[in-house]
């Protein structure tokens, strides 16, 4: 299998929204200048506006759906080969994609039909399994928290399109909807062992925020970055984010009773019992690595993660780092 077969069995879909409409030139140009050859589809996912850019075969879906998970939905019907390669507005390359190392995904997935997506990223894991049986990768666990996320992932189509199967948004997509993949233990989900085995790198690494942060710039990031590449833009539509004072990634925690209502009306009553089961493993493991009280398993990853970014040790991010 060439270069050109297995491009032509793969779409990127990258998602957006018309008020990201700024980054879609940045993005694009390093797309092009470190993802090459570069013959797959392009879908842009985002509300009503149109972008095209020289060289690239981009097509912009546009829904008028209410929810994140039915503009997921809208699009991932347009998709028309057997895998998706996933990618978000402020996923700006750094290097030359490994193409070789993709070319193996498609090979791997061909082989075994029950895996679903090979990640880009590193996911914290309860616990691994299958270390290294496909190089660089481990497999994550049943019901993994964040197993289900946003970063950069080679997904099979048809079961990223049934992951997405609800009327949510991408938070409660990552922190809510992975008790659906405990419903299906035959699947299969690999992340990369280290920042090193990554087939693509757009930053996010070593506890530093790159890009984007809750929707304004990272100037110590962007700024010397766009300037060695040659970017030009305006910094001011957006403004930068103060890192020192960010908001919280998330909302505080909501109460017991309004969660599991969450889980009732995007998910249905069926995983009621699943969603208390996958709540108990993450207590669990709060406690086992002596979590406060008052914090779940995700603001324990934050908190850990924002100690790792001060002290300069590495760090593994789970979810959107939007």
């Amino acid at each position: 299998m060439n270069e050109a077969q297995w491009q032509n069995r793969m779409t990127m879909l990258v998602n957006s929204c018309d008020a990201y409409e700024d980054l879609w030139q940045p993005f694009f140009t390093l797309l092009k200048r470190y993802f090459a050859p570069l013959d797959m589809r392009i879908l842009l996912n985002t509300e009503s506006k149109d972008f095209h850019f020289e060289g690239l075969n981009i097509e912009c879906v546009h829904s008028s759906a209410a929810t994140y998970g039915e503009r997921m939905t809208d699009a991932l019907r347009r998709v028309k080969t057997e895998y998706t390669l996933l990618m978000l507005d402020d996923f700006f390359l750094r290097e030359p994609v490994k193409m070789d190392r993709l070319h193996d995904l498609v090979r791997w997935m061909d082989a075994d039909r029950d895996i679903v997506y090979f990640s880009s990223d590193i996911t914290e894991a309860l616990y691994d399994w299958e270390v290294d049986r496909y190089p660089g990768y481990r497999r994550l666990p049943v019901g993994n928290r964040y197993t289900l996320n946003m970063q950069a992932a080679v997904w099979r189509t048809d079961k990223f399109a049934e992951y997405w199967n609800h009327k949510v948004s991408p938070w409660d997509w990552e922190e809510r909807c992975n008790v659906l993949t405990a419903a299906h233990p035959k699947d299969k989900f690999y992340c990369v062992l280290n920042e090193e085995a990554r087939f693509l790198n757009y930053g996010y690494h070593k506890g530093q925020w790159m890009g984007i942060c809750h929707g304004k710039w990272v100037e110590h990031d962007v700024v010397p970055f766009f300037a060695k590449e040659g970017i030009e833009i305006d910094y001011a539509k957006r403004g930068f984010v103060d890192l020192a004072h960010r908001p919280a990634s998330l909302q505080k925690e909501t109460a017991r009773s309004e969660r599991y209502d969450l889980v009732r009306r995007c998910l249905g009553a069926g995983y009621l019992l699943p969603y208390f089961l996958f709540c108990r493993r993450c207590n669990l493991y709060s406690k086992k690595n002596h979590c406060a009280v008052d914090e779940d398993y995700f603001h324990y990853l934050q908190r850990k993660a924002d100690l790792q970014s001060q002290t300069g040790k590495k760090c593994l991010f789970g979810p959107m780092q939007r």
